[in-house]
C-alpha cells in the first residue's frame, strides 16, 4: 500500500501568528533558505524513488519559479498552500478566495497544469469556516488536506480518513491529518512536532497498523525542518516549542520512513491522477 507524502513548501519565517514575521510586506527583508532546504528533500526523495505532493506557497512560487519547475521536473505533484500563509479562520470568505486564486494563478503559470490540491496553513479549516470547501471547489480544487479531527485545533467530528464532501460546485475529497485514537481523543504522529517527539518505532507501528486495516497514512514535512542552522525567531514559549523542538530528528525519521514504506502524491493515493 502506498501512503501519501507531502511537503509544505514554505521558508523558515513563514510562521502564523509570529508578529512582524507574519507580515508579507516584510518577507523580502529576510534571508531566503528555501532553495537549499528543498534541494535536500529532493535528493532524499530521489534516493528512495519516492514521489510527493508539494503544497507550494504562492509567495514562494512567485519568488522562485525555477524551484517549482525543478520540483515538477522530478515528477512530484504541485498543489497550493495559499499565497500569504494566512490561516483560513483569520480570513473572510472573499479574502480566502482571493488568496487561493492568486496562488493558483502563479503556480499554474509555472507548471502549465491545473492546480488540484490545497492545504491551509496550520490545518486551519474549522467549523466556523463552512464556506471553505465550496470556495476551493469553485476554484477548481478537487482535494483538500486541511482538516484535523482533534479537539481545539480542528474538530473531533471531522473525518479521520479520506472522505468525499458534496459542495454546490461538485464533490471535493478531504485527506485529513493522520491521527491515532488515544482514549477519547485523536492524536497526530506523522509529521511536524508530533513526528519529531514520537519514538520512531511507534510511528512505524501505527502506520503499519493503519495499512493492515486498509487505510493510507499521510506524512508531512517542511523544508525548514531540514535546516538546523536557520535563524531563530523569538516566539512565545508554546510556539517556540512547536516550531523548533527536536528539529534535528526530522531528517533521520523521514529517511527511515522512506525505507520502511512506499509513498506517492496525494492525488495518486486518492486515485485522482
Amino acid at each position: 500500500m502506498k501512503n501519501a507524502l507531502t511537503v509544505d513548501l514554505e521558508d523558515w519565517y513563514h510562521i502564523c501568528d509570529a508578529g512582524e514575521y507574519s507580515e508579507p510586506a516584510r518577507w523580502n527583508n529576510y534571508e531566503s533558505r528555501i532553495i537549499r532546504n528543498t534541494e535536500k528533500i529532493l535528493r532524499l526523495l530521489k534516493t528512495h524513488n519516492a514521489k510527493a505532493t508539494f503544497f507550494v506557497l504562492g509567495y514562494i512560487a512567485a519568488k522562485e519559479p525555477r524551484l517549482i519547475s525543478d520540483v515538477k521536473a522530478e515528477g512530484h505533484e504541485i498543489a497550493t498552500h495559499g499565497f500569504c500563509h494566512r490561516r483560513v479562520f483569520e480570513l473572510t470568505e472573499r479574502e480566502f478566495e482571493h488568496d487561493v486564486s492568486e496562488s493558483i494563478d502563479v503556480i499554474s503559470s509555472i507548471t502549465n497544469e491545473p492546480v488540484l490540491g490545497f492545504r491551509a496553513p496550520e490545518w486551519s479549516i474549522r467549523k466556523e469556516t463552512p464556506w471553505a470547501l465550496s470556495t476551493l471547489r469553485k476554484l477548481g480544487i478537487v482535494y483538500d488536506s486541511s482538516m484535523v479531527p482533534l479537539t481545539g485545533m480542528g474538530d473531533r467530528s471531522f473525518p479521520v480518513y479520506p472522505y468525499k464532501f458534496n459542495t454546490p460546485y461538485g464533490d471535493i475529497w478531504e485527506f485529513p491529518l493522520t491521527t491515532t485514537r488515544l482514549f477519547w481523543e485523536n492524536l497526530p504522529f506523522s509529521g511536524g512536532l508530533p513526528l519529531r517527539i514520537a519514538p520512531y518505532f511507534y510511528v512505524v507501528s501505527k502506520i503499519k497498523r493503519m495499512n493492515r486495516q486498509g487505510h493510507q497514512a499521510m506524512v508531512y514535512i517542511h523544508p525548514w525542518e531540514f535546516d538546523g542552522e536557520q535563524p531563530k525567531i523569538d516566539l512565545p514559549l508554546s510556539r517556540r516549542f512547536m516550531h523548533y523542538f527536536n528539529i534535528k530528528a526530522a531528517p533521520g525519521k523521514i529517511e527511515g520512513l522512506l525505507r520502511h514504506f512506499k509513498f506517492a502524491p496525494v492525488g495518486s493515493v486518492l486515485g485522482l491522477s
